[in-house]
């Protein structure tokens, strides 16, 4: 099998791979997603710093092992994250944007495009299929290999996983209908997803995501430049815009994160002093084992009603 460092990650056993995947992987808009925190703003105060071009490859290996015949899903699992903004979902929702969104615009590019016309592809039926319930997305109920490999990634960079990622694969498999494995084992994976919460949904990394929020929603309130612009844009070259900013507040927002995050202050929402922040929403679905989701059975409830318990609101401040 041939061997390539632009697709190799240390997770998951190597897969065949075509030519035409290696140039999706060479484009700019999938280059992009190596600057970019899987994490967030997280990354800046957690073990967690992968980047989404990692998990990109991790899913992408995932549907080649389990679906090698389907270059639909090859190619949507290569392009799945690319619409993504600067720290992931830090900023998508106080700036208006829909990655989902970014994401077919970007694969009908013509940069894009052509590479898949070559394998047969139209950017077209890409769109269509990750619009719709699929192995890659997952069902309404199932999980699907895009959680698969977060879950699985972020436990074990943040060192909150007792087996390697390649032996647990070894128990579970793939249908039209989402992850599929033993009870055991699936049980596991929704312990993988509580403590996966725990960690991105912790207080700090929350308030993390707010202050940057915040401070780029300020610099949006004040020209500070194009929508389209921005979406482009990686980690990094908005922290060069935040630090250079002429807004003391701004300025004072990123030094805390980079440099001082002991002096950010998050406690339980009980006044309007501080920066709102909170959690309403979190992941609710699961593996199959025995031919239905673990959502329905009494073990999978209560561990997954422990994510309910992780719905909490806060307020954030840090010295200015």
């Amino acid at each position: 099998m041939e061997y390539d460092p632009i697709l190799s990650e240390p997770l998951y056993k190597e897969v065949e791979f075509y030519a035409w995947e290696k140039q999706l992987f060479q484009t700019s808009f999938v280059k992009r997603l190596k600057y970019l925190a899987h994490f967030g703003g997280g990354a800046f105060v957690s073990p967690v710093v992968h980047s989404r071009y990692e998990h990109t490859v991790g899913v992408w290996k995932l549907a080649a092992l389990y679906f090698p015949n389907h270059d639909v899903l090859r190619a949507a699992a290569i392009l799945h994250d690319i619409g993504h903004l600067p720290f992931s979902h830090a900023v998508e929702k106080p700036l208006d944007y829909n990655h989902h969104a970014l994401t077919e615009a970007y694969i009908q590019d013509g940069e894009i495009a052509s590479i898949l016309h070559t394998a047969d592809l139209q950017s077209g039926d890409v769109v269509q299929y990750l619009r719709q319930p699929s192995p890659l997305t997952g069902t309404r109920e199932a999980l699907g290999l895009d959680h698969l490999d977060s879950f699985l990634r972020d436990t074990y960079m943040s060192g909150r996983m007792e087996e390697l990622p390649s032996e647990v694969l070894k128990r579970i498999h793939c249908s039209d209908r989402g992850v599929e494995t033993d009870k055991q084992t699936g049980l596991q994976l929704l312990r993988l997803i509580i403590r996966d919460h725990e960690l991105f949904l912790s207080p700090l990394l929350l308030a993390v995501d707010r202050l940057l929020a915040e401070a780029i929603s300020i610099l949006w309130n004040n020209g500070g430049g194009s929508k389209e612009a921005f979406a482009k844009q990686t980690d990094a070259d908005v922290i060069a815009i935040l630090k250079s900013s002429q807004n003391l507040k701004v300025r004072a927002i990123i030094h805390t994160i980079l440099y001082h995050p002991e002096q950010i202050h998050v406690h339980q929402a009980t006044s309007e002093q501080g920066i709102r922040c909170g959690v309403r929403k979190v992941y609710q679905k699961s593996p199959i084992a025995n031919g239905r989701t673990l959502a329905e059975t009494v073990e999978g409830k209560a561990i997954l009603n422990r994510l309910e318990q992780l719905k909490k609101e806060y307020e954030v401040s840090i010295p200015l």
